[in-house]
């Protein structure tokens, strides 16, 4: 079994349908507790070392002072690294992701990369311009599939404005899907996108599974 702890800055991108109760670290997530970032990180990971999506298990990552990583929290090195130490071997996972929006920020991937470095787990840092939306937005199939209509942003989505991503998404959601939870539509996303596609319009993305090439030596 391959095991993948995920970070992410806000809960969209890490709610299942079942939000129920909070996790051990270290707790295996059913895959009712899997967000749309487990579901495309798992894509992903099939995709790049050829991991069957059985074979990959999604556990509950180490909190912050008793709490989720949030945020800004994963912006920072101070913060982020006591958050990929697993005291325990036994609890430490095969792969941590940390998947943070870049704002704005072009410094922020070089930052991340900084912060990852010399840890004793695999770690990738996955930096979507400007936020994680866009690549739920890139394939305009899936959106339609998804959503019942046809959409596409007014212009490449990586060259949307900071949180237009975001407020296309649930204008969209809330015109078209306003009965579905938010949370479980960008799970429908994430399974119909077409990984090519969002490579091509997303540079960030394609970066992403460079990066998440085969496992380190």
């Amino acid at each position: 079994m391959f095991r993948v702890v995920v970070y992410a800055e806000g809960p969209g991108e890490l709610s299942g349908p079942d939000t129920s109760r909070q996790r051990a670290p270290g707790t295996s997530l059913t895959e009712d507790e899997l967000g749309a970032a487990h579901l495309l990180v798992r894509r992903c990971l099939e995709r790049s070392r050829a991991l069957a999506p059985h074979a990959i298990q999604f556990e509950e990552p180490l909190r912050s002072r008793g709490k989720l990583a949030r945020g800004s929290m994963l912006h920072s090195r101070t913060t982020l690294r006591p958050l990929l130490f697993w005291a325990d071997e036994d609890l430490r996972p095969d792969l941590a992701i940390v998947l943070v929006d870049a704002d704005g920020k072009e410094e922020r991937q070089a930052e991340l990369d900084s912060a990852l470095e010399h840890l004793t787990v695999e770690a990738v840092a996955a930096v979507a311009i400007q936020e994680f939306e866009a690549w739920l937005i890139a394939d305009p199939e899936a959106v339609k599939s998804v959503l019942r209509g046809p959409h596409s942003p007014p212009k490449p989505p990586e060259r949307l404005g900071r949180r237009q991503a975001k407020e296309l998404l649930q204008q969209w959601c809330d015109e078209h899907a306003s009965k579905q939870d938010p949370p479980e539509l960008r799970r429908q996303l994430v399974q119909q996108l077409d990984l090519d596609t969002v490579a091509r319009a997303c540079s960030s993305f394609a970066e992403f599974l460079r990066r998440l090439g085969p496992a380190r030596a």
